[in-house]
């Protein structure tokens, strides 16, 4: 069992809420359950693993994301990383400007939408 991602995650899922809940004034369904499975996978997986599978199968993540509430989730987790992890200290519009500029046309607007 990863105690430490196990710790962090946690850490990570209320930063999530609390920046959620400034940008949309509520929290929402997806929000309480954002990352949960990365809390049950550490438990019988590696780091690695985890990180395939919960990237590969999450929709607020780049590869999944189709729906405008995909996308809000997705400026959510950016923004909220700066947070809890001291080597991603970029903003949303940071991240997208430098890791994920192909998405600008539909992420610009999101970033936007929520004052960001």
């Amino acid at each position: 069992m990863q105690t430490d991602k196990i710790k962090y995650t946690l850490k990570h899922r209320k930063a999530f809420r609390i920046i959620e809940r400034q940008l949309l004034g509520h929290n929402t369904i997806r929000g309480y359950l954002h990352d949960l499975d990365k809390i049950f996978l550490y438990m019988i997986m590696d780091y690695e693993r985890v990180y395939k599978i919960h990237r590969g199968h999450s929709r607020h993540h780049a590869l999944r994301a189709r729906t405008h509430a995909d996308y809000v989730q997705m400026v959510i987790d950016w923004e909220c990383a700066r947070l809890t992890t001291q080597n991603k200290q970029m903003n949303a519009r940071e991240t997208l400007d430098k890791l994920y500029p192909k998405l600008k046309d539909k992420v610009l607007p999101i970033i936007e939408e929520l004052g960001l």
